[in-house]
Parts: structure tokens; sequence; C-alpha cells
């Protein structure tokens, strides 16, 4: 469920705002769904992975990759058909990080102030 979340969340509010809005809402969701870290951390990683993959495709499909092999170009990767799959692989990869930092980090932010909620509530 918080992968489904993260996912739905990030890609409408991407559609209004800067890039790291996805850290914001790995951060939350996991604050408030989340079991484990590592839970936070895979689910907040591959949500934001696939997301940033998909959309990439959507954007580089239409214009037969010809940005997608420019910046492949820029990172000095060897030249080949297939350098645009590089740079998505890339960037997916860079946003899930940022993400499931966020999200790992949004786990024990929760954990934390749960705790202090029950600690106010002993006598």
């Amino acid at each position: 469920m918080l992968f489904v979340f993260i996912l739905i969340i990030s890609f409408f509010l991407q559609l209004a705002l800067p890039w790291w809005i996805v850290a914001i809402v790995a951060f939350a969701f996991s604050a408030w769904k989340a079991a484990t870290g590592k839970h936070a951390f895979v689910h907040s990683f591959t949500a934001i992975f696939l997301l940033w993959v998909i959309m990439g495709l959507i954007k580089t499909i239409p214009n037969e990759n010809i940005l997608a092999n420019r910046v492949g170009e820029m990172l000095m990767l060897p030249p080949s058909g297939f350098t645009w799959v590089i740079v998505l692989l890339i960037t997916g990869i860079i946003g899930g990080l940022s993400a499931a930092f966020a999200g790992f980090a949004g786990f024990y932010s929760g954990v934390l102030v749960k705790k202090k909620e029950i600690n106010k509530r002993l006598p």
C-alpha cells in the first residue's frame, strides 16, 4: 500500500511541483505507513524508480530518443543505439535513491514521534 500511495501522489504532484517533491512524499507516507526501515526504503525506491523511468519513456519515445542520446554523450557514455536506456536507468536510480533515503528518514522520524506520544501518556 505504501508503494501505491507514493507512486500515485508523487505522479500528480510532480506535474506542477519541482522534482524534489518525491522526497517529501516518501518521507510523509513512510512516517505514516511503513512497518520497518527496510520496508520504507525499498518501497520508496521502487515507486520513484518506476515512476521516473516510465515518465522518461513517455517523454523520450515520441522524439526518437534524441535528447536522451545527447545527454548520454554529455555523460561520456559509449556511443550506441541504446545510450538512452542507460540515461533512463541513471535517472531512475537518482530519483529512487532520493526517495529511498527520505522514506528511511521518514520512518525513523515517525518512530520518534510515536515514542514521544506514548511517553506523554504515561503517568
